[in-house]
């Protein structure tokens, strides 16, 4: 991956990871700044520049370190759910991508505080009452750079010294290049996004094809990780049904449902920023072929109806090939 500008905040310059980080990327210019916002937030670069330049920025990351997840946003009713930041953006371009209308430029963010940021979760941990889960991958491909961003065994030491914590990678890379030199841990999932093969190739630019997805996903059960996987978004379309069985049956024969520890289910929807983001980014995509409407939390969704009808045909399908209802839950609805 070419970066052509790397920055460097001169707070992170004391943390080992940001040499190793720069060694890594081997930028073609690397520029110290006092702040890394002069950078990102206040030089706005359009997010489709991305396929054409390519800056890196190595920050400390200040404010909220752990911040609590909205409703239904992860597995179990009782449970406490909370994400971390480890970067922000994404090396690929998914044209549903909440990114390109949250940040004010595509550049990539490695932060190097992980220190600060498990003193945090250990915090959270004594003001809450088991089970706690903490997610990565709201803001970056938890997987995607792990060979470059070098956190993922400092995180792995952390919830092997918490077993009454959990920790979920949520990911659609197939890098499994620092995963495979990591014991697995009882308390550590890997959750793969899937989607019928048809909407990834639509949509899901640059990323890996759902069968390698399915290979990664075998290979970590062999080497005995714990697994889920996130239906989420499906996009309507004529034949979604058929797409969606397509991969259900892939998944079952492929990793094994016995694998797989749960499975969320989502349809399509948007902030009103991104869904204007969306518009301009790709006026010609499929997406906009069905109506949207502003849903009761402000978020731009499919009529009700058609909602319902899509979450209880991928539940259907779902259950038709032998995967445990109980065990599956609705993202974000």
């Amino acid at each position: 991956m070419r970066i052509d500008t790397l920055f460097i905040e001169e707070a992170a310059l004391q943390w080992p990871s940001a040499d190793q980080i720069q060694q890594k990327l081997r930028p073609q210019k690397t520029v110290i700044v006092h702040d890394h916002q002069e950078i990102f937030s206040r030089k706005k670069k359009p997010y489709l520049a991305k396929r054409h330049e390519r800056d890196a920025i190595v920050a400390v990351k200040r404010g909220s370190l752990v911040k609590e997840a909205p409703p239904a946003y992860g597995f179990g009713q009782d449970a406490r759910h909370y994400y971390f930041v480890h970067a922000y953006n994404c090396i690929y371009e998914c044209e549903y991508c909440y990114l390109q209308g949250y940040f004010s430029s595509p550049d990539l963010v490695f932060f190097v505080n992980h220190s600060e940021v498990m003193a945090e979760m250990a915090r959270v941990m004594k003001e809450q009452p088991s089970p706690v889960w903490f997610h990565a991958g709201e803001f970056s491909d938890s997987l995607a750079l792990s060979h470059i961003s070098g956190e993922l065994p400092l995180y792995w030491d952390f919830f092997a010294q918490h077993p009454q914590a959990f920790l979920e990678l949520r990911t659609k890379s197939v890098n499994l290049s620092v995963l495979r030199h990591l014991p697995p841990l009882p308390n550590t999932i890997v959750s793969f996004s899937l989607s019928g093969q048809r909407q990834a190739e639509h949509f899901d630019h640059g990323t890996p094809p759902v069968p390698r997805r399915l290979q990664a996903m075998a290979k970590l059960a062999r080497l005995g990780f714990r697994l889920a996987v996130h239906f989420d978004p499906i996009i309507f379309a004529p034949d979604f049904a058929q797409d969606l069985e397509q991969v259900i049956i892939a998944l079952r024969d492929s990793v094994g449902f016995t694998n797989i520890d749960y499975v969320s289910v989502g349809v399509v929807r948007f902030a009103r920023d991104v869904f204007r983001r969306l518009e301009e980014n790709y006026p010609d995509s499929p997406i906009l072929a069905r109506h949207f409407i502003p849903a009761h939390d402000g978020k731009m969704r499919y009529i009700r109806p058609l909602r319902l009808f899509i979450l209880e045909t991928a539940i259907s399908l779902l259950k038709k090939y032998g995967y445990p209802e109980q065990k599956i839950y609705l993202c974000m609805e």
